[in-house]
């Protein structure tokens, strides 16, 4: 059987290493202003939104698997243009959007987690253990919707770490 093709394998590598990046870098200078902090996160979240789709189309035997991708790419792709286009106004109720697109795709990756262990692929359990870790990162968000300043950039950069933790070992474990 085969699954993501190479190119899309890596793909989720590169952008899952870029993401740990700007996560350690958001740790390092929780201080970050507004306007920096939106142009990452928009641009983040658009390249999310395109790797989603393309790992859609490239799924192969898969694509099952990958369907909802699809949405979740174009969703992706909205908010990070309409977080590009207002950051300041996008940034007031930022908090509860990032933990409600993060316990989505956690339970998008649960879900994938369960559905490469049925088909047999090794790794399912690392794909699972971080779907679970970006799950409670999310719940920081939903259940700390005020956060601002420091708080706020510390879970954006949990958020990037564990996303990008969860890209790579897709990127690695799914065929």
């Amino acid at each position: 059987m085969s699954g993501l093709g190479t190119g899309t394998k890596i793909g989720y590598i590169v952008i899952g290493i870029i993401s740990c990046i700007a996560g350690i870098w958001l740790f390092m200078y929780p201080a970050v202003e507004e306007q920096v902090l939106g142009m990452v996160m928009g641009w983040l979240m658009i390249f999310y939104g395109i790797m989603a789709i393309v790992s859609y189309f490239s799924a192969d035997a898969l694509k099952p698997i990958f369907r909802f991708n699809i949405w979740f790419g174009i969703l992706l792709i909205v908010f990070g243009i309409v977080l590009l286009t207002n950051i300041h106004g996008t940034m007031n109720f930022l908090g509860i959007l990032v933990g409600i697109f993060l316990l989505c795709d956690a339970a998008l990756r649960c879900w994938l987690a369960f559905e490469l262990k049925n088909t047999g692929v090794k790794g399912w359990g690392f794909i699972l253990l971080f779907a679970i870790l970006m799950a409670i990162v999310a719940f920081f968000f939903l259940f700390n919707p005020g956060s601002s300043g420091y708080l706020l950039t510390v879970l954006i950069g949990a958020m990037f770490l564990t996303q990008g933790i969860t890209d790579v070992s897709v990127g690695i474990f799914a065929m």
